[in-house]
């Protein structure tokens, strides 16, 4: 599943060919878009952006298209005479002077009015979006301090969308090895240093992966272990997809575990268990 960095860049895409335009015609076959005629054609798009994992298209309809991608939706951007050749399902097509944009796969949907987004079901039960501007380091630090989330095992609440909105798989693994937190730790298990750690890496890693295409390494490591050859899920991460591989901090091998069912993958000596120190 997209994690935020890659819905706030298929915003940033989707953005550049859509915004300050109009649509002139276009296609929604979606069931819950059977408004899209009258709220949609012939209306100019006003912005595009992110929250979390989904995107919103606000109209000067005074609309909004809800957007969740889940596992399967996908956007694609062409020039407006562009054959798509999809084999996958349209949802949502967007045809301007120039482009056309189309959401193919997603099964969540919706047009709410633009002042009511925020009640959206999904939208009201997030916590703090990391990658938004206004989310400071400070704002991620008193959260991890709050009673709503400081006795969760950090495996945990890294993919909990109501304590870190965007968050996914391989950001949970690349954060908590950055931070050198344990994924059983708790926020209340740790001292302020670390915790401070932890919060500046929620907000650095992520805004990193958003900056490089999914990239949580610097830039040098990953062209290094790139270099060596190594495939694209591993050269961009420092732990995750790494199992059974040497830390390239400190050498020990990385371990997976799973929780829930999900992987995570971590450094045994670079992330001690606070219970162990």
């Amino acid at each position: 599943m997209p994690e935020g960095p890659e819905i706030r860049r298929a915003a940033d895409r989707i953005g550049k060919a859509l915004v300050g335009k109009t649509v002139e015609a276009g296609s929604w076959p979606f069931p819950s878009l059977q408004q899209a005629d009258s709220l949609i054609l012939g209306h100019e798009v006003l912005s595009v952006t992110s929250r979390a994992k989904a995107m919103l298209i606000r109209f000067s309809s005074g609309w909004t298209m809800y957007s969740h991608n889940q596992l399967y939706g996908r956007w694609t951007v062409h020039l407006k005479a562009t054959d798509p050749r999809s084999n996958r399902s349209l949802r949502a097509e967007f045809l301007t002077d120039k482009h056309a944009v189309r959401l193919w796969s997603a099964t969540d949907i919706v047009l709410v009015p633009t002042p009511e987004e925020n009640a959206h079901p999904f939208l009201a039960r997030l916590g703090p979006d990391v990658l938004a501007e206004s989310v400071s380091k400070s704002d991620l630090l008193a959260h991890l301090k709050s009673k709503a989330v400081h006795r969760k095992k950090a495996a945990t609440l890294m993919l909990d969308q109501r304590s870190f909105a965007g968050l996914g798989n391989y950001l949970r693994s690349e954060i908590l090895h950055a931070a050198g937190v344990h994924p059983d730790d708790r926020p209340c298990d740790l001292d302020e240093a670390t915790l401070k750690r932890w919060a500046d890496c929620i907000k650095s890693v992520t805004v990193q992966a958003y900056e490089h295409n999914g990239t949580t390494v610097d830039l040098k490591v990953a062209e290094a272990s790139k270099a060596r050859g190594e495939p694209r899920r591993m050269w961009r991460h420092a732990v995750f997809c790494r199992n059974d591989r040497p830390c390239l901090n400190c050498g020990e091998l990385v371990v997976r575990l799973r929780y829930g069912g999900r992987r995570l993958d971590y450094c045994p000596t670079c992330q001690p268990s606070s219970r162990s120190i």
